[in-house]
């Protein structure tokens, strides 16, 4: 028995697939979905505004001096004291772009963007909304009632398009984060 097992993993569709050989992290569902919410996190917070500059000239910039500051602090109208919203993230530059651009690996391969890879665009369009709705804090019930989506089938697809993602990446090589 154990020398057909030995036979069975040094078989060629194993050494194709070296993650079946277990020695290596493997990308889950819940890890899929964490990298493509903190590579969108992390576009937004590092992107700029695209396009020209908004106009300045009908009101001009001034400096604050001190009984401004003091003034606008007390008031509570102060632009400075606003909370900044938090961008807590994990990710770099680089793997957000391997993200959402794509990535050659050592061999030279071309991998596609990882939400471009999924096959099925009704799986992908519910992945990338909830994406969005995670960004934007709204929860997964209030999406599936605005557009009309049964929350089970939801879910359901929403997993399968992250299993279809953390396969591609298993079979790729690529270690988790």
């Amino acid at each position: 028995m154990k020398a057909k097992a030995q036979a069975i993993l040094s078989s060629s569709w194993v050494d194709e697939y070296a993650y079946a050989k277990g020695d290596q992290d493997l990308w889950t569902v819940r890890l899929v979905k964490d990298a493509l919410v903190d590579a969108y996190r992390m576009l937004r917070h590092s992107g700029g505004r695209v396009g020209p500059r908004g106009m300045k000239a009908a009101w001009p910039e001034y400096a604050l001096d001190l009984a401004d500051f003091n003034e606008q602090s007390i008031a509570g109208t102060l632009k400075q004291q606003r909370p900044r919203p938090s961008y807590s993230t994990r990710m770099n530059p680089t793997r957000m772009e391997m993200v959402l651009c794509g990535w050659k690996d050592g061999a030279g391969k071309e991998h596609p963007a990882w939400l471009v890879g999924i096959p099925d665009t009704e799986l992908r369009e519910k992945l990338e909304a909830w994406v969005f709705a995670e960004l934007r804090g709204t929860a997964t019930t209030d999406l599936c009632i605005y557009r009309g989506w049964a929350l089970a089938t939801f879910k359901r697809h929403r997993d399968r398009a992250a299993a279809t993602i953390g396969q591609r990446l298993n079979t790729a090589g690529v270690a988790t984060w």
